[in-house]
């Protein structure tokens, strides 16, 4: 079935429409810096997430499309956790070390400052080719081109929107990468715009099954899940003066914590511990390699966590956002305490995410 040009011209405005006009500029200046491009690196975050490696995997089967030379990565060794491995376009994924060095033209997504790059920061802040891709409130615009939606509710909703007005056409494996970053980042559809479940409906459409999916992605843990969980949550700590008396919560996982469970199990913890009425703020201390210290905070209506994870030199959204720390885990504690008064001046009763 062909569409008329005149429904081809109504879906493009009405696209347009919907992604709203601060978004016409950048859209155009990535388009014109692709025009230009022959061999592309798309880069995500280090210890990257469903997001991170839809975005990554969609933006390359977007550019091979276009019929550009282009492979994604991260900055980190580790391999992401289990459950991002059945998204679609993991083998698009190189490790860092053996990115070309005929790369003229590099795209970052999910990032939203240049310590997110890992080992890959200083080539890529180096370049004058760089198109960043993002959704993070906090992003400090380090690209030459910042395709940066602080509305949309994930950068796979980002690339979905811009694919539209380039004119890439979705296939099965494109759309399921998108999804994923989209389920997990509003927490299976609990925070974002109305819009999200038509973005949703659209992907879905092209055969996807949201019930598979959403398990492998957030449901599935070994036996070991659950005494790894009876250690954590063994931690959990109330700190009901911080942010002004608004109150915190905070968990440790150390190191050797982990040593029976992947990433996809630490990484849930979080959504444990936000369940709690007992304070707005919730924290969880990951110590992913010895002395490294990567801090999940959540808030359930009062603190913007955004501002809270900035201080710190982190960053993320109003209600979800993370900072990496070094040191011993009651220096990074102490830390996080010490942001009690920017917890506190950032208090509102606010409830958008």
């Amino acid at each position: 079935m062909t569409t008329s040009p005149q429904a081809q011209e109504q879906a493009a405005h009405q696209l347009s429409q919907a992604i709203g006009r601060h978004m016409s500029k950048p859209i155009q200046q990535t388009q014109a810096m692709l025009a230009d491009a022959k061999n592309v690196g798309v880069v995500c975050h280090v210890h990257p997430d469903a997001d991170a490696v839809g975005a990554a995997a969609a933006m390359v089967m977007a550019l091979r499309q276009r019929g550009l030379w282009a492979v994604a990565s991260y900055g980190n060794n580790e391999l992401p956790a289990k459950s991002l491995l059945t998204i679609p376009g993991w083998d698009a994924f190189v490790p860092f070390t053996e990115l070309d060095e005929d790369i003229d033209t590099w795209v970052t997504v999910d990032c939203a400052s240049p310590g997110r790059l890992g080992a890959l920061e200083q080539r890529l802040m180096a370049s004058d080719r760089l198109i960043n891709v993002d959704h993070h409130p906090t992003n400090t615009r380090f690209g030459a081109v910042d395709l940066v939606d602080e509305y949309s509710e994930s950068t796979t909703m980002v690339l979905l929107d811009f694919f539209g007005v380039w004119g890439i056409k979705l296939t099965r494996e494109m759309a399921h990468a998108l999804y994923a970053g989209l389920l997990t980042d509003t927490a299976s559809f609990q925070f974002g715009r109305s819009r999200m479940h038509t973005a949703a409906a659209r992907l879905l459409d092209k055969g996807l099954d949201p019930r598979t999916i959403g398990a492998q992605l957030l449901e599935e843990h070994p036996f070991a899940y659950l005494p790894f969980l009876g250690t954590v949550l063994a931690t959990a700590t109330e700190v009901k003066s911080f942010g002004g008396g608004v109150g915190l919560i905070h968990v440790t996982i150390a190191h050797e914590d982990q040593r029976d469970v992947g990433q996809d199990e630490t990484e849930s913890v979080i959504d444990i511990v936000r369940t709690t009425n007992a304070a707005d703020v919730c924290a969880v201390l990951k110590e992913y390699s010895p002395g490294v210290w990567s801090v999940s905070l959540r808030s359930r209506e009062v603190v913007d966590v955004s501002q809270v994870a900035l201080s710190l030199g982190g960053g993320g959204h109003l209600r979800a956002a993370g900072v990496t720390l070094e040191g011993t885990r009651d220096e990074v504690l102490e830390a996080l305490l010490g942001a009690s008064d920017v917890a506190a001046s950032t208090a509102s009763p606010d409830t958008r995410r």
